[in-house]
């Protein structure tokens, strides 16, 4: 399996491409700091990339997220400009250039799998972006239309909405303790954040020959968050 990992430097991508490897594939890893696919024409590049690399495509995964809090993404009489335009930027944007690049290449029963969030579809008092929730919400129907175009050619589009996970970007509310004191009620199965590790094996697991008849799904691995 040769994948191309976009947001490789990322708790969640780094993940991704250790799974990848431990299980005798290839992964080729992307990020700000060397081939940014946020930007016109990175998400080509990469895709260029991985593919004289590895000698074709077979999966990709897209993983790049970032919290809009320091631009001002709050509640919606509070969010900023920049913010929206930022979040919705790396979150969303991001993912149909990655798409559009990456479908024509990969191969009959290849696989893209886009890291999405709980938030997508949930509200809650101490998680009010309204940036970062309209621009993870808006994965599904991009992913949907992706997996819809693609199913033809044997290519299936995937999404993992995980919930919190325990990562560099998550650091602020891993931090505070009226945040710790609801986890059995925000995640309950396991009432504790996620690992990265535990994204990536189902991210794998939608990368592999198991999921062949798996496509425009939302995979929620958010501990029971899109229960409440």
């Amino acid at each position: 399996m040769r994948v191309l990992v976009a947001g490789s430097d990322g708790g969640i991508g780094s993940a991704c491409g250790d799974a990848i490897r431990a299980s005798g594939g290839q992964a080729y890893g992307v990020d700000v700091g060397s081939t940014d696919v946020t930007v016109p024409g990175g998400a080509e590049d990469a895709v260029a990339q991985a593919y004289d690399v590895l000698g074709g495509l077979d999966g990709v995964v897209h993983a790049i997220g970032m919290s809009g809090r320091r631009l001002g993404d709050g509640p919606v009489a509070e969010c900023t400009d920049e913010a929206w335009a930022e979040v919705h930027r790396v979150n969303h944007e991001s993912v149909f250039r990655l798409l559009r690049a990456a479908l024509p290449k990969l191969t009959r029963g290849g696989s893209v799998v886009v890291v999405g969030s709980a938030l997508a579809t949930s509200l809650d008092r101490d998680f009010r972006t309204v940036a970062y929730a309209s621009a993870k919400g808006a994965l599904i129907p991009l992913v949907r239309s992706a997996a819809y175009d693609a199913a033809p050619d044997g290519v299936r589009v995937n999404l993992v909405a995980a919930g919190l996970v325990d990562t560099p970007m998550a650091r602020r509310a891993l931090e505070s303790p009226d945040i710790a004191a609801r986890m059995t009620e925000l995640m309950p199965l396991g009432g504790a954040a996620s690992t990265p590790q535990e994204v990536a094996e189902v991210v794998l697991w939608l990368l592999s020959a198991a999921a062949g008849r798996t496509t425009g799904a939302v995979v929620p691995v958010d501990g029971g968050w899109h229960l409440r």
